[in-house]
């Protein structure tokens, strides 16, 4: 038997560590002293110490790893390893898109260019949009897990057995302010027939209408030129705003490499 403070040193845990793993039930002692308090462990619970490590190192939550040990679920840890896998391969994904863009402002540099500069050739202009059928998704997300929706989006297109017949689109509908990790996104995308909207809550008839709107050019991260052009003519016009502006996704990251090249038209919604 081992004292907590010789099965800490074997596992290289603090003893804090291990009265908390006592605490939640995921590694008790094998014997608690009635008088002192003091816990002692087994030899055959190093195994399972080193295990709890290993699992941790992979970055599993201790409930995850709690459920992986009760059940003793070769099945279950493979799950978790695997999702693991998937999380691993978007950061992965997310870092060389970072790289990529990263490389590409430092070409910019090198070619003489402004980083605070502004695009010139923003040209506001006013349309008339028609009413679309849409499949859309309304959620609170972060504006890094777009991507994910937009994929859900698709899922329920291709399992009505319906086809896209426009660019993706994103409307924003946060009334006060912005926020990236918390924003109100309804991603849409036009279909190709007229279907029946009553039959599916991702459904819709998305109303067309007198909109503002600008083409940009470039990465998402700059948009807000777009939206700072298009906000200005409005005012500047003497028009109001008439519904939540959205951004219509051109060219974007499924067909080009560069950032720079992502060609995005942003839109408000504005009436006399």
């Amino acid at each position: 038997m081992y004292t907590i403070g010789q099965f800490s040193k074997i596992g290289r845990v603090s003893t804090k560590t291990l009265r908390y793993y006592d605490e939640i039930n995921l590694l008790k002692p094998m014997y608690v002293d009635s008088d002192t308090q003091y816990r002692y462990y087994a030899y055959e619970q190093v195994l399972k110490l080193l295990s709890i490590s290993e699992l941790k190192e992979y970055s599993l939550k201790l409930e995850e790893i709690k459920a992986i040990m009760d059940k003793e679920d070769v099945d279950l840890l493979k799950k978790f390893l695997q999702n693991k896998i998937a999380g691993i391969n978007k950061e992965v994904q997310n870092s060389l898109k970072l790289k990529n863009s990263i490389e590409q402002k430092i070409k910019k540099i090198e070619l003489g260019g402004n980083i605070m500069e502004a695009k010139k050739d923003l040209k506001v202009e006013l349309k008339d949009r028609k009413s679309l059928i849409v499949i859309s998704r309304r959620t609170i997300t972060s504006m890094s897990n777009i991507s994910s929706v937009i994929g859900k989006v698709f899922e329920d297109i291709f399992k009505m057995d319906l086809k896209p017949s426009g660019p993706v689109m994103t409307i924003y509908h946060d009334k006060q302010e912005f926020d990236v990790e918390n924003a109100d996104c309804e991603v849409c995308v036009p279909v190709n027939s007229r279907v029946n909207a009553e039959k599916n809550e991702n459904i819709k008839e998305l109303a067309g209408g007198l909109v503002a709107s600008t083409t940009f050019v470039g990465p998402y991260s700059r948009l807000g030129e777009a939206y700072a052009k298009v906000v200005k003519w409005i005012e500047d016009n003497g028009y109001e705003y008439a519904g939540a502006p959205f951004d219509i996704y051109l060219n974007g990251p499924q067909s080009v490499k560069s950032p720079e090249e992502f060609v995005t038209e942003v839109c408000f919604p504005i009436s006399k």
